[in-house]
């Protein structure tokens, strides 16, 4: 699974996870651990800038790592290296 941080606020990860409906790009909260899904309220609270047709839920995990990945690019993020 791969995660994404923005390296100027490292406060905030974003990764994808499984949901009821399938799979979403979702923000841990690093200080207290609370997750959250990235919807265009969260993003906009965060400063999070989304494309013009971004999807909150994707059928396959392929698809929201594709997502994800370029909402990484879009925002400057770094992607986390498994220790």
């Amino acid at each position: 699974m791969k995660k994404y941080i923005d390296i100027e606020n490292q406060r905030y990860q974003y990764q994808v996870l499984d949901t009821l409906n399938g799979y979403s790009i979702e923000v841990l909260i690093v200080p207290n651990g609370d997750i959250v899904s990235l919807t265009p309220r969260v993003a906009s609270q965060l400063n999070v800038t989304l494309p013009e047709n971004y999807r909150l839920q994707s059928c396959t995990r392929e698809a929201a790592e594709s997502e994800l990945a370029r909402l990484a690019e879009l925002n400057h993020w770094t992607e986390m290296k498994e220790p």
